[in-house]
């Protein structure tokens, strides 16, 4: 028979790592590159074709890697409604029993 188990702590901690991940780690390391890849093309690397082409060509990718890692914050928020609405479930289930 099917195991069903919610541990809302887990659920949380999980959830709170997730966030951390995007916000503090991911999404700044991602400007860092960015920033790097920019003077990169504006000191280091100076073609006067290619380098506008590679900096318009690397910002556009950086920014779909950016939209999809911050993408794992809506996993984190699906892992926490799951949570909550099994837990309310098994409240009103149990409020439903008569004595």
């Amino acid at each position: 028979m099917p195991r069903n188990v919610v541990d809302q702590e887990q659920i949380n901690a999980t959830a709170a790592k997730l966030n951390n991940a995007v916000n503090s780690t991911l999404v700044p390391e991602l400007k860092r590159l960015q920033d790097e890849v920019d003077a990169l093309l504006g000191d280091g690397l100076v073609l006067s074709q290619t380098s506008p082409k590679l900096r318009d060509s690397y910002a556009n990718f950086n920014t779909s890697v950016t939209q999809a890692v911050n993408n794992i914050t809506e996993f984190a928020k699906q892992f926490q409604q799951i949570g909550d609405s099994v837990t309310n479930l098994d409240s009103q289930i149990a409020g439903g029993i008569p004595s």
